[in-house]
């Protein structure tokens, strides 16, 4: 099979997006229509460091967005469709992802007969990094420095560019590869659990509120916006390490920021005073 042939049956594999869901404009269209106020800054509150990413990686973390798809190794027993495709390119080979939805241990399977010392974990995530490489870690620098993230377009086969499924972000590494590597892949989180990657924010692209400005609105405007979208509430109120959990917040209290860090579930930081 050509190569270009190859690349057209695994692009195929990928899920088709869907066409009837309300874009994030619009959502903020009506957000703005519903919660149109104005607020006067006030005190100033500092985000607190902890509203952040929970878990990187200990050795190294690198975001590498993206589910991808490119040509495949001919090697014996391998079968199309593949969870991953290696491409060699002289002594180094490029991994991508084929199939985002395989179990983990298919990608440890296919590592292990490339002669790869590379583990997949799987982990929740929210919903704009299911499917992605979230981070890879290894025992030492050197285990570190063999592998390297390539940015969509870059070493992609010539009938492919950056826009292609086929040619986003990859990780590339040596054929020969003696090192040892953990790869963090993001799956789709269940009722109650935590995510391991999430966005800075809530009102991020992809995520829950997205679209959405809350910023200096009043938590009885933003409350419905959440609660819309199918998500319950949660408040923290104060400053850096000084936050503390509310039951509840009253309804004129302003919001300065949000995040989630569960599926279904969104935290409001609140004030008594707007955000400057």
């Amino acid at each position: 099979m050509k190569t270009h042939d190859i690349d057209a049956a695994v692009r195929g594999l990928a899920p088709h997006q869907a066409t009837d869901r309300v874009t994030d404009d619009a959502w903020a269209d009506l957000a703005d229509a519903v919660t149109a106020a104005e607020a006067a800054p006030v005190v100033p509150l500092r985000r607190p460091s902890q509203h952040r990413r929970l878990v990187l990686a200990a050795a190294c973390t690198l975001l590498i967005g993206g589910v991808v798809a490119a040509t495949v190794v001919n090697r014996p027993d391998q079968n199309l469709p593949q969870a991953l495709s290696f491409t060699e390119r002289g002594d180094q080979l490029i991994v991508r992802v084929v199939d985002p939805n395989a179990d983990p241990k298919r990608y440890n399977a296919e590592f292990k007969k490339m002669g790869l010392d590379v583990t997949v974990h799987s982990v929740p995530v929210s919903p704009p990094w299911v499917g992605k490489m979230i981070s890879f870690s290894g025992r030492n620098e050197k285990d570190m420095s063999q592998l390297k993230i390539l940015e969509p377009g870059e070493q992609c086969n010539g009938t492919l560019n950056a826009s292609d499924p086929g040619c986003q972000e990859g990780v590339e590494l040596p054929k020969n590869y003696d090192g040892k590597s953990e790869i963090q892949f993001g799956r789709t989180a269940k009722s109650g659990e935590i995510y391991v990657h999430t966005s800075s924010h809530a009102t991020d692209k992809g995520e829950i509120l997205a679209g959405v400005t809350v910023k200096n609105k009043t938590v009885e405007q933003v409350v419905p916006l959440v609660t819309s979208r199918g998500a319950r509430v949660e408040y923290l109120t104060g400053d850096g390490p000084n936050l503390k959990p509310l039951k509840s917040a009253p309804g004129t209290w302003y919001v300065h920021d949000t995040s989630t860090y569960g599926p279904g579930v969104v935290t409001l930081y609140v004030n008594a005073a707007p955000a400057r």
